[in-house]
């Protein structure tokens, strides 16, 4: 039975929550650092975020704040393409914006160039400790394939994506499963300005489960065996995204969703992400 303490158990035996918080696009300062402190005094244990974000040291104020030992928290960050060069640089900062000793999991952002060589210095960090586990976002099959021909001795313990009913990733899931990739969905509600909770098909299961929308379409992934990251930074909706053990959808209720299926993809195509206009990335900048 799911519960808010529910963990998956990766493939070098790191117990993992199932449901995190993810703060992308949470302003660092306050409002990252409420939303995090929110969560964990709602239960959550898993808090995710990333360099590019520009908010770690916010969710480390968050954390602490919170008064929950530092063990007791899972703590997702990411690598961004400037310090694929230069991974140990990467880490190393990130701790001491954190304000910890380590990091739960440390993930490469994207499949930038030189991801394969990154990834191989991430098996190093993670031997010394700086990270109990390691993996990839926004990966495709070949991307793993492309770090098994390079040399890597670590199968990736996560790999986070894109992953909602209209884009279900069936085929990746399958991959990721089979070989003991913990499968990761990041904008499980649908996509930033692209939400289902007001798909009717969407709302017909809600209703059938005395259930809203997000907690409907986040319990499908879930069921999935899918870990799921929703952001918000309103503490009302941290609550109902964590409110999600009171029902449980049926099987007809799973197929209802998986046929929105559509293969779409709203964030950026991971094959083409060097493609990608400088101008549209973010900036990171210096937390105050």
């Amino acid at each position: 039975m799911l519960t808010i303490n529910s963990v998956t158990e990766l493939n070098n035996g790191v117990k993992m929550p199932l449901l995190g918080l993810g703060v992308f696009r949470a302003q660092s300062g306050e409002e990252a650092r409420n939303a995090v402190r929110t969560a964990i005094e709602y239960g959550y244990r898993h808090i995710d975020t990333a360099r590019i974000y520009c908010n770690e040291k916010s969710v480390g104020r968050g954390i602490r704040d919170s008064g929950v030992d530092r063990k007791d928290i899972f703590v997702t960050t990411k690598l961004w393409r400037d310090d694929y060069v230069n991974p140990r640089r990467g880490i190393e900062q990130s701790l001491q914006r954190l304000g910890l000793d380590y990091i739960d999991l440390y993930l490469l952002h994207w499949p930038f160039n030189g991801f394969a060589k990154a990834y191989l210095e991430l098996e190093k960090l993670q031997r010394e400790g700086l990270c109990r586990a390691i993996g990839v976002s926004n990966f495709r099959i070949h991307h793993f394939k492309e770090l098994q021909e390079a040399g890597a001795s670590v199968v990736p313990q996560v790999n986070q994506t894109e992953c909602h009913p209209e884009n279900a990733e069936t085929e990746l899931l399958g991959w990721c499963r089979e070989h003991k990739v913990a499968f990761e969905a990041y904008s499980p509600l649908g996509g930033q300005g692209h939400l289902l909770i007001h798909d009717p098909r969407v709302l017909a299961v809600a209703t059938h489960c005395k259930a809203t929308p997000s907690q409907v379409l986040l319990r499908w992934n879930l069921q999935r065996g899918v870990i799921v990251i929703p952001k918000s930074v309103h503490a009302e909706r941290i609550l109902q995204n964590s409110a999600l053990y009171h029902f449980e959808l049926s099987p007809e209720d799973m197929q209802t969703l998986s046929d929105l299926d559509k293969g779409l993809r709203r964030g950026w195509d991971p094959d083409r992400i060097e493609e990608r206009p400088p101008e549209l990335w973010p900036v990171p900048v210096e937390e105050q």
